[in-house]
């Protein structure tokens, strides 16, 4: 019975191990930073070498909160955001200039509004996580095969129209 007993603990040890050698660590920073490619975020691009080349859209997107889900999911909302806004958005803007007694009172209004818009198809390309201040901090950078994401702009168009 004692080697029985010894086999499972064994066993168990020897799987707790192995799920820690599974885990990722998350790396804890000194100062916020952003990764190079979300500063920049291109809204377009090309991929691969000659004939295998390939256009694709881009979109960016940035969650932080204390809870690393919360951040991913922000991260992705703004991401799949940025795609709508570009395939199917529109922009009210008004900004009003009011002189009294030669004084200047300027006010800008800016409204983005998106409509529900369907995103067939898009990759996750990049992505970052990290740990500031006690706070998660993730960003993605996803990408939709340029033809898809034309697609979705002339469907829109259409249905503005009709």
């Amino acid at each position: 019975m004692k080697g029985v007993m010894k086999l499972v603990m064994a066993g168990v040890v020897a799987s707790t191990l192995g799920a820690c050698s599974s885990m990722t660590t998350i790396a804890e920073r000194d100062t916020y930073a952003q990764p190079k490619w979300y500063a920049n975020c291109a809204q377009a691009g090309t991929e691969g070498w000659f004939w295998w080349e390939k256009e694709y859209a881009y979109a960016c997107g940035a969650g932080e909160s204390i809870y690393q889900q919360a951040a991913e999911e922000q991260m992705y909302a703004i991401a799949m955001n940025n795609f709508a806004k570009r395939i199917n958005g529109t922009v009210n803007s008004e900004t009003t200039l009011e002189f009294k007694n030669e004084s200047k009172e300027t006010n800008t209004f800016i409204s983005y509004k998106v409509k529900d818009t369907p995103i067939t198809q898009h990759i996750e390309e990049d992505r970052a996580t990290y740990v500031y201040a006690g706070k998660q901090y993730t960003f993605v950078k996803l990408r939709m095969p340029k033809d898809v994401f034309d697609a979705l702009v002339a469907e829109t168009k259409t249905q503005r129209v009709n």
